[in-house]
């Protein structure tokens, strides 16, 4: 049996009557603000952008992490805007002087992405909070990149706690985005909440889905996917390959007002959150108790971890995207997990364009870090086999 890797078809579970769906959770968004649903993360990020344009917001610059995936580079070089960088720790925690010195510099001229690692808040709470509402009287426009954090009971940051397991404070960033298919099986989908007030421009505004190469590339991995995980029908590599080819093809196909797909709107209908919340986080939990103490921690200053969970801690109402970890020899142990049959994912390899001599940190931290898979599709029994085959390589070296 294959532990990790991408979704499909079969990962599609009906939830029970009176259960509430991820659709639920959406829609829920949208009772509060405007939402656009849209067909992926990167078209988000041009809608968010031209529609600020759109309202008279002359933005020419960009804030990045210096820890962040390709993905969320690639719309702003598309468009030619200037991208500047903010150095982010060890731990994934931002630094905040950094960010806030460098969004005074520049201003209401800017928007500043921050983006959420693995649906663990900020550390640091308070200081966060403090740091975003200064950046905001900047004048510059603050993105939260909530994707890792699509499930949690808050998805982005808020002036108050949460009560009744739902966001009901004050939001602390203007816009957030939000990407579906790092979490759930579906083919596309994508969410651009606009958290300060701001509404979408009717020529921004979703239009039909497009059936394009990416889409239609995906859907059909899914599907033979689905038949070779229920069935052992057809080749593995073969539906590999169109994951690899949908991939390639999102960078070229991208649209600003492409809606996501009707495919993906009927499954969300059909997924029960509390489910997934509940099953992700129990995983979390098991595996952090099968590898809680293992590799050596060495000394803090500039510390290195030989093996280490990233959290060891899970917080209430944090839903995990995966367990990371850090390994001094991360492509060893990738490489040995793969050889029975447990895919783990790198997120993420840092971009050339992220300066290396300036944010080392990240650099290092992109060089060790691996995802161990903890999703709603696997049981405490599948963790116990990802630790001990952990275990086994740790004992090995």
């Amino acid at each position: 049996m294959e532990i990790g890797g991408e979704f499909c078809f079969a990962d599609i579970s009906a939830a029970a009557d009176g259960e509430a769906r991820v659709a639920d959770l959406l829609d829920g968004w949208s009772r509060r603000y405007p939402v656009t649903l849209l067909s992926s993360g990167r078209s988000a990020y041009l809608n968010f952008w031209l529609t600020l344009r759109h309202a008279g917001r002359e933005l020419d610059a960009v804030l990045l992490p210096s820890y962040l995936c390709y993905s969320i580079l690639m719309p702003f070089r598309r468009m030619g805007i200037r991208v500047e960088y903010y150095r982010v720790d060890a731990d994934l925690s931002p630094d905040w002087q950094d960010l806030e010195r460098k969004a005074e510099k520049l201003g209401g001229r800017a928007a500043a992405v921050i983006v959420n690692y693995f649906g663990f808040p900020e550390s640091g709470n308070a200081d966060a909070a403090r740091a975003i509402d200064r950046i905001r009287q900047t004048g510059t426009c603050v993105v939260y990149d909530a994707t890792h954090s699509l499930l949690d009971y808050c998805p982005w940051p808020v002036e108050d706690s949460c009560r009744d397991s739902a966001p009901v404070a004050v939001p602390l960033a203007d816009v957030c985005i939000t990407s579906l298919r790092k979490a759930l099986p579906v083919v596309d989908g994508a969410a651009v909440v606009w958290l300060g007030g701001a509404r979408p421009a009717p020529a921004l505004r979703a239009t039909a889905e497009r059936i394009d190469s990416y889409f239609s590339s995906r859907a059909l991995a899914m599907v033979l996917k689905a038949s070779y995980v229920l069935d052992d029908c057809g080749i593995r590599q073969n539906y590999l390959n169109l994951y690899d080819q949908a991939e390639a093809a999102l960078d070229g196909e991208l649209s600003a007002t492409g809606a996501m797909s009707g495919v993906s709107r009927s499954i969300i209908k059909r997924l029960d959150v509390e489910r997934i919340r509940r099953a992700r986080r129990e995983n979390y939990a098991e595996l952090v108790k099968e590898l809680h103490g293992q590799g050596a921690r060495r000394g803090q200053e500039g510390s290195r971890l030989g093996f280490g969970l990233l959290f060891p801690e899970l917080p209430d109402g944090v839903v995990p995207l995966g367990c990371p970890v850090v390994a001094d020899e991360r492509d060893a142990l990738r490489e040995h997990l793969a050889t029975r049959g447990i895919l783990t994912q790198v997120l993420w390899q840092s971009p050339p364009e992220v300066p290396r001599e300036e944010f080392q940190e990240s650099w290092l931290l992109s060089q060790r870090i691996l995802v161990l898979p903890c999703d709603q599709r696997y049981s405490a029994q599948h963790m116990a086999e990802v630790a001990r085959a952990v275990r086994q390589w740790l004992s090995s070296r």
